[in-house]
């Protein structure tokens, strides 16, 4: 199970990692830390099998990293996308019209998804709650 204080990760693993991606890009640790509670928050529920932090498997490493790539180009994209209850759609223009939106199924639907870390951890998490997913390109 992922730390939501002590990193899984280290800074020359994320530079190994990112280097062999050919990226050019310095992860701090405060990247670093905001991936890793990313990827705990979402998954720690949901880990088929069992670790310690400090022996996370590859993949579990990697989705760290891959998060904290997304989080440190558009900081603040890894938080939920809305406050539950407060969405709504326009269902009628002439006198205006508005409809609150169902929320999404499960605790993490608010929480936007990565295609990288879900191709990453695909084979180590049971499924998720169905619901509204966000998906964006890491």
């Amino acid at each position: 199970m992922l730390s939501m204080t002590e990193l899984a990760v280290t800074a020359d693993e994320a530079r190994d990692y990112t280097g062999q991606a050919g990226l050019e890009v310095v992860l701090h640790e405060t990247d670093l830390m905001r991936g890793q509670r990313y990827v705990a928050v979402r998954f720690n529920s949901r880990w088929l099998g069992e670790w310690e932090n400090d022996e996370a498997p590859e993949p579990v490493k990697h989705a760290v990293i891959e998060a904290a790539l997304v989080e440190q180009r558009a900081p603040g994209s890894l938080s939920a996308v809305s406050t539950p209850g407060t969405d709504k759609v326009l269902v009628a223009a002439g006198k205006l019209q508005w409809e609150r939106v169902k929320g999404p199924a499960g605790a993490d639907g608010y929480i936007p998804r990565i295609s990288a870390v879900e191709g990453l951890l695909a084979g180590l998490v049971r499924a998720g709650s169905g619901g509204v997913s966000f998906l964006m390109r890491a």
